[in-house]
């Protein structure tokens, strides 16, 4: 199934070499001076399509060659100009919450600290349900936030581009629920950080983008080994200082969603390609 046409043997190469890497086959040919990319599955048209629109906007944007998505190896806005603009307003909004709530300490004190951290018993929560989130807002130091909104912005705005805002919320509330659970139940309710959700999210993209290859959110190996080789160094090392209880449980939870989704998503690509061979 023909998927676009260029006349410039660079650009084709681009476009089949950025296809590949996201796990889409095609094949490539030349025609009367066109040079034709075609989508071996024609159930992945849709993903495949809207890949190179994107990269295209990218290239008809930037004048400059596009830098590389760390996460993905997809050309991305990522240290350009535009990395904050392209951020959903989910991502985005976490974001802005988690550094309001950091240095409200310097202006107001503890008082929302206070508020938004794990109830002393979990029986608090029928009377105050929203502390089973709230904990993901908290971070003790500068290091700590930065660390937790670098990996949050990349991996937010991944699913929340490549799928919805309301998926990104989904993952997020119930790994942030997981993770604060197991850290409670582990430690006691002083704790807090957005790198239980971190964890829940890199398990989601982890395990959707294994079961979907074209769907586009596969990450690369070396992000998924760097972030598995941290967890097991701080259950070694920093047992008494990280949040252990914390990544292991949001990963595990991410993954699970991630397994859940991305075989209801498989699935429905296979029912609709059967329909369509059927017609």
């Amino acid at each position: 199934m023909e998927l676009i046409r260029t006349p410039q043997p660079e650009l084709a190469d681009l476009f089949v070499k950025t296809l590949r890497r996201n796990g889409f086959a095609v094949d490539r040919r030349e025609a009367d001076g066109q040079h034709i990319i075609e989508l071996q599955n024609p159930a992945q048209y849709e993903h495949a399509h809207a890949l190179l629109q994107e990269l295209i906007n990218d290239l008809r944007h930037q004048q400059h060659r596009q830098p590389v998505e760390p996460l993905t190896g997809r050309p991305q806005p990522l240290l350009s100009g535009g990395w904050f603009a392209s951020m959903g307003w989910v991502t985005r909004g976490i974001l802005i919450a988690c550094a309001v709530v950091y240095l409200s300490t310097y202006v107001i004190g503890y008082g929302i600290y206070n508020a938004f951290l794990f109830p002393r018993v979990v029986e608090g929560l029928a009377s105050q349900p929203w502390r089973l989130l709230t904990p993901m807002f908290l971070h003790f130091s500068l290091l700590h936030i930065l660390f937790n909104l670098l990996w949050w912005s990349d991996l937010g705005r991944l699913i929340e581009r490549l799928q919805s805002g309301t998926q990104l919320v989904l993952v997020t509330v119930i790994t942030s629920a997981a993770s604060n659970l197991a850290q409670f139940y582990y430690s006691g309710p002083q704790f807090g950080g957005l790198s239980g959700v971190v964890y829940g999210l890199l398990g989601y993209l982890w395990i959707y983008g294994k079961l979907n290859p074209g769907a586009g959110v596969a990450l690369r190996k070396e992000i998924v080994i760097f972030m598995l080789a941290w967890m097991v160094i701080c259950f070694v090392g920093l047992s008494g200082v990280v949040a252990n209880a914390a990544h292991l449980a949001g990963l595990v939870s991410g993954c699970a969603l991630g397994a859940g989704f991305g075989f209801w998503h498989r699935g429905r690509q296979a029912g609709e390609s059967g329909e369509n061979q059927a017609r």
